[in-house]
């Protein structure tokens, strides 16, 4: 008789054991909540990516709307940005889904969201940035640009200090 055939009898033995049965549980609880931990991490980056990808998006319309070729940097940036992590697809499609978005609801409300999505001020700072960044394209920020990151200062609850610091470092 092989092993596997002499495993086999010993299994309903086994499973009868209550500690066996105890730990059986317990790897399965743990798996369930490592899945439910990444799922809630995926979740995370995908609230997190969609709000940075969201306020580029606006900045980058504030003067009436967005070239391919803006679309196209916005992309390219925020894959670079991400080291590769994040991939162009999923940046286009995020771009897609905002701009209906941002035409139905207006910019303020959408920035209103976004601040009641990221908390984290580590991470709206990086929002933030980005936003500045998309402003600052082609050396100088217009009027509208300018107007459109005010907008996005006072959802985030932002000093003006902080805004210029950001703005600053943005450049």
């Amino acid at each position: 008789m092989g092993i596997a055939s002499s495993l086999g009898k010993l299994r309903a033995t086994v499973q009868a054991i209550p500690a066996y049965s105890k730990l059986l549980e317990q790897g399965s609880e743990a798996g369930a909540a490592a899945q439910e931990a990444e799922h809630a991490a995926l979740e995370a980056r995908a609230m997190w990516l969609g709000a940075m990808v969201e306020a580029a998006y606006i900045v980058a319309q504030a003067d009436g709307s967005v070239s391919e070729a803006e679309s196209g940097e916005i992309v390219e940036g925020l894959v670079q940005l991400t080291d590769g992590s994040v991939e162009a697809d999923e940046v286009v499609d995020m771009l897609e889904r905002v701009a209906g978005a941002v035409e139905e609801e207006g910019a303020k409300a959408r920035f209103a969201e976004i601040a009641s999505i990221i908390e984290d001020t580590e991470l709206r700072d990086a929002v933030y940035l980005v936003a500045c960044a998309v402003a600052w394209k082609g050396g100088g920020i217009g009027e509208k640009q300018g107007l459109c990151l005010r907008a996005l200062k006072d959802a985030f609850g932002y000093a003006e200090g902080k805004h210029q610091a950001l703005l600053a470092k943005a450049r």
